[in-house]
Parts: structure tokens; C-alpha cells; sequence
């Protein structure tokens, strides 16, 4: 049971961590339509304006996003992953185990 307590325990700490870490890999959404290959990027675009920009794009938009989310999923997995070992490693140096 020391297993599922230490991942919630690291779940808890590393989940204010998520937001910080979604701003390395997705940035502001300028700079994110700028990488999609949305041009010209103003700072606010309305819906129909975005809309037939995503639609043009689609394939270049969906490869970044995805390309961004997996980018993001093991950047996480690598935060998760190092918090969860050191507090199993820490419980088992007080347990004495």
C-alpha cells in the first residue's frame, strides 16, 4: 500500500508543476499559431477569422499539437516518474527496509 500512497503523494506534489511545464511546450497561443503555420498571427483573432485558418491548416495544426502533447506527456512522466522513486526511496530509508 506504501506504493499507491507515495503515487498520490507525488501526484499531488508534481500537479502544480502541469501548468508551467504546458507553457514550455505550448506557449501563448501567437506563438503556438505561429509554430502550426497560422499566418499572420494577430493577438486576437474571432472565431470565423480562426476558423478558416484551421480549416486551411489542419494537417500542420494537428501535427504540432500532437507533437506538443507528446512532448508534454513525457516531460510529466519524467517529473512524475523522479518524484515518485525519491519519495519511495525516502520512505524505505525511514522504514529501514
Amino acid at each position: 500500500m506504501t506504493r499507491a500512497y507515495a503515487l498520490l503523494i507525488a501526484l499531488a506534489l508534481t500537479a502544480p508543476l502541469v501548468t508551467p511545464l504546458a507553457r514550455v511546450f505550448f506557449g501563448s497561443w501567437p506563438h503556438f499559431a505561429y509554430d502550426a503555420g497560422l499566418r499572420p498571427v494577430p493577438e486576437r483573432l474571432h472565431w470565423p477569422e480562426i476558423k478558416s485558418q484551421l480549416v486551411a491548416n489542419l494537417a500542420s495544426v494537428l501535427s504540432t499539437l500532437l507533437l506538443d502533447l507528446l512532448g508534454f506527456f513525457v516531460a510529466y512522466a519524467a517529473v512524475l516518474g523522479s518524484a515518485y522513486y525519491t519519495l519511495l526511496w525516502v520512505l524505505s530509508f525511514f522504514q529501514g527496509t
